[in-house]
C-alpha cells in the first residue's frame, strides 16, 4: 500500500519525532507486495517535511538505512509539488497534526476519489477523544477531499498508541550505543548514584526540581538533554554548562544529540525520566520508570486539564500514597515525599506498561490504521 505522510515542523522534536516514528511502524507492519485489496500495489512510504535535516538527525544513520530498505523515502515539503509527474498517487494521504497539505497536492488529491486522507492528531487522555475517532468532516466545497481525523489514545475505542520494538529492560552499562560513548564512561555505577535523564522545556519548573534535588542525600548524575534543559541548567548554575558539573550531590551532564532509538534506550537504564512533548511522554511509559510529563504549556492553562486526564487513568489502579506522589511529581511539587519512595513509583510505572501491552494485544495505532483505512475502503 503507497502511503505519503506529511510533516509541518511545530516543535522542533516532537512533531519530527512521531511522524519518524510512525512511519517506521508503518514499514514494519506492510503486508506483501500484493495489496490486500485487489490491485497489485508496491509498498512505498513517502515522508514530506519542512524539516529533512531534523528528520535524518532524529532518525540517525543506521535506522535510516534500515528502513529505506523497507520502502521509506524521505522528500522535503516543496518535493510534494514537483514529484507528482508519473508517480502513482498513494493509497492514502496522512496529514499530522492538522498540517495544511501543499496547495498544488491538494489539488491533484481531488482527481483521485479513491485516495483515502487521514489527519492524524495529538494523543490525548481526554475522554472526548473516543467519541470524535474516526469521524469525517464535511468538506468546505463540493470538490474537497473527504477528510477523517484518527486519534491516538489509551482506551479501545481510540485509534491506540504508537508501540514498536522497544529496548530489554535488562541492559548491561557495557553495552551503551555508541552514540554515548563520550558520556556514558563519565556515569557512576548504578551502586553509588541513581540516573535522571532531563528533557525539558527549561524554566521554572527545571529551577525547582534542581533546587529540591540538590539537598538530597542520594548521589545523582543527571543527564540533561536538549538545548532548552541545558540552557536552563546553565542559567541555574549561574555559568556555563558544556562539560558536566558537580553541585552538591548533583553530578550535571550536558548530553550530545543522540538518535530515537539509543534515547529509547536511555530511557529504559534511568531510574526517573523527565520528558516533554509527546514522543519522549509515550517512550517513558513504554520504558516502565517512573516520569514526569512536563505537558506543553497553553493559554488558560489548557494543559493542566490535559495532564489531569492523562493522571486520572494512569493512576486509576494506584494505591492512594503513590497516586499522591506521582500527581505531586507531576505537578513539580514536594520532592522531598515522593523521591525517597521512588521504588514504590517504578513498581506501579511497571504495572502501568503492562496494562498497555494487554491492551494493545490486538494492534497498536499502525495496526489499528491499517484496519481503520480497510474498512473505509470496504464501504467506499
Amino acid at each position: 500500500m503507497r502511503f505519503d505522510v506529511f510533516c509541518s515542523v511545530v516543535d522542533n522534536y516532537g512533531d519530527v519525532g512521531v511522524c519518524w516514528r510512525f512511519i517506521k511502524r508503518l514499514a514494519q507492519t506492510q503486508p506483501p507486495s500484493i495489496s490486500d485489496f485487489t490491485t497489485i500495489s508496491p509498498n512505498r512510504l513517502r515522508l514530506f517535511c519542512d524539516r529533512i535535516d531534523l528528520v535524518e538527525k532524529i532518525a540517525g544513520s543506521e535506522s535510516l538505512q534500515t528502513f529505506r530498505a523497507l520502502g521509506v523515502e524521505l522528500h522535503p515539503w516543496q518535493g510534494a509539488i514537483l514529484d507528482l509527474q508519473g508517480t502513482p498517487f498513494p493509497d492514502v494521504v496522512i496529514e499530522t497534526f492538522s498540517c495544511d497539505l501543499p496547495e498544488a497536492y491538494l489539488k491533484q488529491l481531488r482527481f483521485h476519489p479513491n485516495t483515502l486522507l487521514i489527519n492524524l492528531e495529538y494523543l490525548s487522555a481526554e475522554t472526548w477523544v473516543s467519541g470524535a475517532h474516526g469521524l469525517a468532516s464535511i468538506p468546505s466545497q463540493k470538490s474537497a477531499p473527504l477528510r477523517y481525523f484518527y486519534y491516538p489514545g489509551f482506551t479501545q475505542k481510540s485509534g491506540g498508541l504508537l508501540q514498536g520494538p522497544t529496548p530489554e529492560i535488562q541492559k548491561v552499562d557495557e553495552s551503551y550505543p555508541v552514540s554515548l560513548k563520550t558520556i556514558w564512561p563519565a556515569l557512576r555505577s548504578k551502586r553509588l548514584a541513581k540516573r535522571i535523564s532531563l528533557f525539558s522545556y527549561g524554566g521554572g519548573n527545571t529551577y525547582q526540581l534542581l533546587e529540591q534535588l540538590k539537598t538530597s542525600e542520594d548521589d545523582l548524575d543527571v543527564l540533561v538533554c536538549g538545548e532548552l534543559a541545558q540552557q536552563a541548567v546553565a542559567e541555574w548554575l549561574g555559568g556555563a554548562f558544556q562539560i558536566p558539573v558537580l553541585k552538591n550531590h548533583l553530578h550535571l551532564i550536558p548530553m550530545p544529540f543522540i538518535p530515537q532509538d539509543d534515547y529509547d534506550w536511555l530511557l529504559h537504564v534511568c531510574d526517573l525520566n523527565i520528558v516533554r512533548g509527546e514522543d519522549s511522554f509515550l517512550r517513558a511509559q513504554w520504558a516502565g520508570k517512573p516520569f514526569i510529563w512536563e505537558i506543553y504549556p497553553q493559554i488558560g492553562n489548557t494543559h493542566v486539564g490535559k495532564l489531569d486526564a492523562f493522571l486520572d487513568i494512569f493512576l486509576k489502579e494506584a494505591t492512594l500514597p503513590v497516586a499522591t506522589m506521582y500527581r505531586e511529581a507531576m505537578h513539580w511539587e514536594n520532592v522531598s515525599s515522593w523521591w525517597p519512595n521512588l521504588n514504590s513509583m517504578a513498581q506501579h510505572a511497571l504495572k502501568w506498561r503492562q496494562s498497555l501491552m494487554d491492551q494493545q494485544k490486538n494492534g497498536d495505532l499502525a495496526i489499528r490504521l491499517r484496519e481503520f483505512i480497510r474498512s473505509k475502503r470496504k464501504n467506499s
